[in-house]
């Protein structure tokens, strides 16, 4: 087994305990450097370092920053996106109770190089005694000139609010938030426009994702050069990943993303019973079968938000798939047409499995709906949660075939 690289983002032990101590002796070296140069350095060293984003979608943080920067309008707002409300994530979690403070200062960062006046923490409804910390924190930067008006006599004014939302999936999709954050109902909405042209109260708005945040401060402290050393060409920088499911030592784990699978389920002590397959960036991500063990952990692989759900023989796919479609379709936002309708349908395909004559009609039936909503959803949380359900057909038929045709002895489902 190959070593575990020494931790750079989650090296903290939790500060709950100790949060004076952690604030008087936080360096805040990021934002120091950053005072010191422009907006457009600033930019060009975050696009030098290659950093994309570590919610999902991995679009480039610099290119992001740039086009808020760029936009006429006056005001600007910064958002942090710390819901994680999708099953098996929990990393930004971990972040803000070992280096809150690395969030701030990269918020703080965000807020000089796009001039924003205000900025947003949405965290998970569950967070509560991580608000609390974060609101000790926030009174401190504010007595210290770090945060409020004319921050270290540069006429430049900032300050940060937190939110905690309602515990709803959808509530983490962008444009979800910031309707949240207006103290609207969470809805999707569609694009164009995006975020950084229309965002929050349709404002151009920088919206990243908590581990996102804590690499801007590491690049800035360390320079983009050393950041482009820790992982492969278009996967640069540090990566957590959650390990959950049949695995012995469940958890994050922070390593660059030239590692594995098989690293990180070595890392966190090995797999219970035999490994099956693994949801890798969650039940909305791809499915990972044993001869993709050795396949890096890339963006271009699918790592995306870095959820690892692994799950070994004694689990029935039929019936992984049918809790996938079942979350789904509850945590759906219900707005269009072709969301509504075909969430449905693809629940009452997986509620009635025992029902249908054989596999092929079912797996026709049901990517003809993923196709559907990829084409005409509003949004993409419908597409990518109706992904992983063929992708089990495809890779475990003989467990629906025993649903359809007897009593399936993994799960005790009977036809």
């Amino acid at each position: 087994m190959r070593p575990l690289p020494p931790p750079v983002l989650t090296g903290n032990a939790p500060v709950a305990d100790r949060l004076r101590e952690y604030y008087l002796h936080y360096p805040f070296h990021a934002l120091q450097k950053a005072l010191a140069l422009s907006p457009h350095d600033i930019i060009t060293e975050l696009k030098a370092s290659g950093l994309r984003g570590r919610g999902g979608a991995a679009y480039p943080l610099g290119r992001k920053w740039e086009c808020v920067l760029q936009q006429p309008a006056p005001v600007r707002y910064v958002v942090a996106n710390g819901e994680e409300g999708e099953p098996g994530t929990f990393k930004d979690r971990v972040l803000l109770e070992r280096n809150p403070l690395a969030v701030l200062e990269a918020m703080i960062i965000a807020a000089y190089t796009v001039r924003a006046r205000a900025g947003y923490i949405y965290l998970n409804h569950s967070y509560r005694q991580i608000e609390q910390a974060l609101q000790t924190l926030l009174s401190w930067l504010r007595e210290d000139q770090r945060l409020g008006g004319n921050i270290f006599k540069r006429q430049f004014d900032f300050d940060i609010q937190v939110r905690r939302g309602p515990s709803r999936y959808i509530s983490g999709e962008e444009t979800a938030l910031f309707r949240a954050l207006e103290g609207r109902r969470a809805e999707p909405s569609s694009r164009p426009p995006y975020p950084t042209e229309q965002g929050l109260w349709h404002k151009p708005t920088i919206i990243n994702n908590i581990e996102t945040l804590s690499c801007v401060a590491l690049i800035l402290e360390k320079g983009s050069k050393w950041f482009t050393t820790l992982g492969p060409v278009n996967s640069h920088g540090p990566k957590l990943f959650c390990l959950s499911g049949d695995i012995k030592n469940p958890g994050v784990i922070e390593a660059a993303m030239d590692a594995s699978l098989r690293d990180l389920i070595a890392w966190a002590g090995g797999a219970i019973g035999a490994f099956k397959g693994a949801m890798v960036s969650g039940p909305s991500g791809s499915l990972f079968l044993p001869d993709d063990l050795d396949k890096p952990l890339t963006v271009q692989n699918g790592c995306g938000n870095g959820t690892v759900v692994v799950f070994n023989d004694t689990r029935c796919a039929a019936d992984l798939a049918r809790h996938v479609t079942d979350f789904f379709f509850t945590e759906h936002c219900g707005q269009c047409l072709p969301g509504r309708e075909s969430m449905k349908q693809a629940k009452a395909l997986m509620d009635n499995l025992e029902r249908e004559p054989s596999l092929a009609p079912l797996q026709k039936r049901y990517g003809e709906l993923h196709a559907l909503l990829l084409n005409s959803s509003k949004c993409g949380l419908c597409s990518s949660g109706t992904a992983m359900a063929p992708a089990l057909m495809q890779a475990f038929p003989e467990d629906f075939n025993r649903h359809m045709h007897g009593r399936c002895a993994v799960c005790g489902s009977v036809a």
